[in-house]
């Protein structure tokens, strides 16, 4: 009776190992990579935003906002002549700066890319529904901080040590 369960149960474990469904990164939040362009304008970063989405035609507004998020949470990478920015707020973050961040992703992040560059977009099938979609974006990082600086998210520089 033990070697009828056993060879019961040994199809049964590995359909069930081979059939384990795979996470795809386009359903997670804040799913993106980013990359330096080099140097921008003075007081902005020049950088490409590399997007997991469901399908091939990504809205731009989503590049835009990963931007933002990518210059606040994960700061920059080095590349292109360009050297590695550190993020602009880094710990965990309060209830209250939960809050804050949610409200800002909705509409205000806009106000701090100053532009998507035409035809820099870049289209990669990943898997079966998943596409990584790449945008060239400038980010405002000097507005940007004086704008959390002026809502208490971070510490201005000239605070001190």
């Amino acid at each position: 009776m033990k070697k009828f369960l056993i060879l019961l149960f040994i199809p049964l474990l590995l359909h069930s190992c081979g059939t384990a469904s795979k996470v795809n990164r386009a359903d997670q939040p804040w799913s993106y990579e980013t990359e330096s362009l080099g140097v921008g304008n003075d007081g902005t970063y020049a950088i490409r935003v590399w997007s997991y989405y469901r399908s091939a035609g990504m809205p731009v507004e989503l590049a835009k906002k990963n931007a933002v998020h990518s210059v606040i949470f994960r700061g920059v990478p080095a590349g292109n002549g360009a050297s590695a920015q550190p993020p602009l707020k880094s710990g965990e973050l309060t209830p209250s700066e939960t809050a804050f961040f949610e409200k800002f992703f909705q509409n205000e992040y806009q106000r701090f890319v100053n532009s998507v560059a035409s035809g820099s977009v870049q289209v990669i099938q990943t898997g079966r529904k998943e596409y990584k979609i790449g945008y060239a974006v400038s980010v405002a990082k000097d507005n940007l901080r004086k704008y959390l600086e002026d809502n208490g998210m971070v510490k201005a520089l000239s605070s001190g040590f």
